[in-house]
């Protein structure tokens, strides 16, 4: 089956498919909220038409959270046909749309760098969204039930904005956990089939595991780990060892871009 000319359009198709099947789930308070395929695409629609007003191919600028609001926004710009700038929150601000070149937004200018892009950020065509997440798919195996990712970081982070791709195309059900201390304790919890992160982070599942029963695969679907840098050859070992395929896909692009 070919791949969607869009991550708006893959967002339509599991819609159309599966509208009540939950996609992103974000804590509030001690509880878990979810938003199905069918609510999240109305949202997107109903912002990618105000945005229309824009030229196409216009670059415009949003507030980057980690809550579903923010990443339909992110798709509302895709799907009006401008480009999408995720930029780092500031303090309390509410989300907003800003078309480039601007002047300020919400009282505040952007940062530029000499070339007028916007400074911490990446700007991603609808095609480029859509290779980078099918070149993901491509590292991490296949199976026929559903996958489980937890994410969170900003998505002007090309490693988040790559997983999101993916977990976008794959119909992965995304769990949003903002904080980067709590990725590990929310994944030993959620239990995803795919785990993303620093070595560190990694390295710190791996504690996590080691303490509980060892199941052959951890929390019985662990499947796919993926580094953001080279790990410790014990920590490759261990989860190898255990059936998990263990990969740095990332820390290629990262090293190139500084990060």
């Amino acid at each position: 089956m070919p791949a969607p000319p869009s991550l708006p359009a893959a967002l339509l198709g599991h819609a159309a498919a599966d509208p009540e099947e939950p996609w992103l789930f974000r804590a509030e308070g001690w509880d878990w909220k979810w938003h199905p395929w069918k609510e999240l695409a109305g949202w997107m629609a109903s912002w990618a038409e105000r945005l229309t007003v824009h030229p196409a191919g216009s670059r415009a600028a949003f507030l980057s959270r980690s809550v579903p609001e923010s990443l339909m926004l992110d798709l509302a710009v895709q799907a009006a046909g401008l480009v999408s700038v995720p930029v780092p929150e500031r303090g309390d601000q509410p989300l907003w749309i800003d078309p480039l070149p601007p002047g300020e937004a919400s009282g505040q200018p952007l940062e530029r760098d000499p070339g007028g892009a916007v400074m911490g950020t990446r700007e991603w065509t609808a095609a480029e969204l859509v290779a980078a997440g099918e070149r993901l798919g491509e590292v991490i195996p296949f199976q026929k039930k559903r996958e489980i990712v937890v994410l969170g970081g900003p998505l002007q982070d090309p490693v988040e904005r790559t997983m999101l791709a993916w977990a976008t195309l794959a119909g992965a059900a995304v769990v949003l956990e903002p904080d980067p201390a709590l990725r590990t304790a929310t994944a030993a919890w959620v239990r995803p089939t795919v785990f993303h992160g620093s070595p560190e982070q990694i390295a710190e599942l791996r504690a996590h595991v080691a303490k509980v029963r060892k199941w052959r695969l951890p929390f019985r679907r662990l499947r796919a780990v993926l580094a953001t840098g080279e790990m410790a050859a014990e920590d490759q070992a261990f989860w190898e060892d255990r059936g998990v395929s263990v990969s740095a896909p990332f820390a290629a692009e990262r090293h190139d871009r500084g990060i």
